[in-house]
């Protein structure tokens, strides 16, 4: 009888072990599958560039969305880009009901979850404003409606420590107007925080855009934060699109210039207009694009650029994952305020 229950004992604690065991497998595995698997790293090209803006939050807002730590997570330890291109809303100014000291506080807000573990990991980056940045809308009396926003910017951006990794062209008006190279990439920023760029401007841009360094440069690139075109619901009307946009775009092809970037339409789309590449860049909390009944999508971009013979590889990324945006509902042409603009052959999806 003892042999019959010491054997009972033994097998109830062999049942316990094997629940055990069981429970711990499966503990394991619903962990794996809980973790987000990481983002997708595609062959890299000769210059690697991470283009991502317009991830503020509300009006005065000191904290990020958690896709934009994400994002730079990827960026640090996985992409690894030579150049991070951030084209704009970058911070949440344009109001004037904000204290003060709320815009220094938010380009340290900026610095802290952005820009500071760029330049811990070596990494380059350069932005232009977006109008929740430093607005250029003038007021009644003709002086920047939003002349604080335009301050703290300057003065974050004119910090000696915020520049890494660039070679500077043109930058006595920086960081609103201004230009530099990167290896053979050269690079112009225009001040389009507003939808007005005026015959001074565009002279600047033609000057900077027939510089030495730009004639030869190998590729030329433009970046401001509002479009040529409008492409999203919501953002497809005069004032949320560049005044003159096609001169503009006709200023740049005569320059040589490959693709224009921006920000601000919130949505994403790779396309060509009339010879010139044109790059949506997207951002957090996207809109929808026209012509699809797909749902919006966050867009975070990763270009490979390789230059002999010249190859441009554009992958989408939604930083919810991060994972690759593949979506055979995205249109092969946008028709939007301005024109139409037909999808890009360098979208790799």
């Amino acid at each position: 009888m003892r042999g019959a229950v010491a054997f009972a004992r033994r097998g109830s604690r062999t049942r316990w072990s094997i629940a055990c065991w069981a429970i711990g497998v499966a503990c394991i595995a619903a962990t794996a599958i809980a973790q987000p698997a990481p983002p997708l790293d595609p062959p890299r090209g000769d210059v690697r560039l991470v283009v991502f803006g317009d991830f503020n939050g509300p009006y005065g807002s000191l904290d990020y969305p958690a896709a934009v730590a994400r994002t730079v997570a990827a960026i640090v330890d996985v992409w690894r880009p030579d150049l991070v291109l951030l084209p704009g809303d970058l911070v949440a100014g344009q109001s004037g009901a904000l204290p003060d000291d709320r815009f220094p506080a938010m380009w340290a807000a900026f610095d802290l979850a952005v820009a500071a573990p760029l330049r811990e990991a070596g990494i380059a980056y350069a932005a232009t404003l977006g109008n929740h940045d430093a607005s250029k809308l003038r007021d009644a009396e003709g002086g920047f409606a939003f002349a604080r926003e335009r301050e703290a910017a300057a003065a974050y951006w004119r910090d000696p420590g915020h520049l890494v990794g660039l070679e500077l062209v043109d930058a006595d008006d920086r960081p609103f107007a201004w230009s530099f190279r990167l290896g053979p990439l050269f690079v112009a920023v225009l001040d389009a925080s507003g939808p007005v760029i005026d015959e001074a401007e565009r002279a600047w841009l033609r000057a900077t855009l027939d510089s030495p360094p730009a004639r030869t440069a190998t590729l030329r690139w433009v970046m401001g934060h509002l479009p040529l075109l409008g492409i999203a619901e919501g953002r497809d009307r005069e004032g949320e699109v560049l005044w003159r946009a096609e001169a503009l775009r006709d200023l740049m092809r005569e320059a040589g210039v490959d693709t224009y970037v921006s920000g601000h339409q919130a949505a994403f789309y790779a396309g060509r207009w009339g010879g010139l590449e044109l790059l949506f860049a997207g951002g957090v909390g996207g809109r929808r694009l026209l012509g699809t009944a797909a749902p919006p999508r966050s867009v975070v971009n990763l270009v490979d650029i390789g230059f002999e013979p010249l190859d441009v590889r554009i992958t989408a990324f939604d930083p919810a994952g991060p994972t690759r945006v593949a979506d055979p509902e995205v249109p092969a042409a946008v028709d939007g305020w301005g024109g139409a603009v037909t999808r890009s052959p360098r979208w790799i999806d």
